[in-house]
């Protein structure tokens, strides 16, 4: 096992055990958020999200091209491990995460890449404006918690976030008709768990930073 590997695995071990208690604890103090069926209370427990930090962190150090991107893509693993349960259990996204994710990408650039900062924070002002102007146009079928993760996300990302972006909406479409064909309207699906997939998928260099599906 490679060096960066070895430390994705163990990052992603870390950041899923962290992710167990902020994914009780964030959302009691979210007046907004919306209790779900019982069963997706399962997503906040260690059995699921210990594994799955590992497996995030682990492809991202497999496949990140540079350490650069594995450092912002071990940033996102702790981030959006926590705020992909809590979107499954409660529909909303604290704003804590998204800070965190923010300056944790920040402090990897400047880091290790100063000369892509302003590329980075033009990407996610770009990408909050363009998230917040879909909001208003679904009319409430995009939370004001998905657009600051979707700026957050620019920050992380820089030009690579339509990708992501693109992925992220084509995914979620499919699993929508899905819901839609079985529990028929008025059921929702969490937007976050295929933000987070399209992001690592981002972060990584080829086979898995897949050009958008356009």
């Amino acid at each position: 096992m490679s060096g960066h590997a070895l430390i994705g695995l163990v990052a992603g071990l870390v950041a899923g055990a962290l992710a167990v208690p902020l994914a009780r604890r964030l959302p009691a103090g979210i007046p907004e958020r919306l209790a779900q069926p019982a069963w997706t209370r399962h997503a906040g427990r260690a059995r699921v999200l210990v594994p799955t930090g590992a497996l995030a962190g682990l492809a991202v150090g497999l496949a990140a091209p540079d350490p650069a991107a594995l450092a912002v893509g071990l940033v996102l693993v702790a981030v959006l491990v926590p705020a992909c349960a809590i979107d499954v259990a409660w529909r909303v996204v604290p704003d804590s995460l998204v800070v965190a994710g923010a300056l944790g990408s920040l402090g990897a650039l400047l880091a290790l890449e100063r000369g892509a900062l302003a590329e980075h924070l033009l990407a996610g002002l770009a990408g909050g404006l363009a998230a917040l102007a879909l909001a208003w146009l679904a009319r409430g079928g995009l939370g004001l918690g998905d657009v600051k993760l979707v700026a957050m996300l620019g920050v992380a990302l820089g030009a690579a976030l339509p990708r992501a972006a693109a992925w992220a909406v084509l995914a979620a479409g499919l699993a929508a008709l899905a819901v839609l064909a079985r529990r028929g309207r008025g059921a929702t699906v969490p937007l976050v768990p295929f933000l987070a997939l399209g992001a690592l998928a981002a972060v990584a260099g080829p086979p898995l930073g897949l050009p958008a599906p356009l």
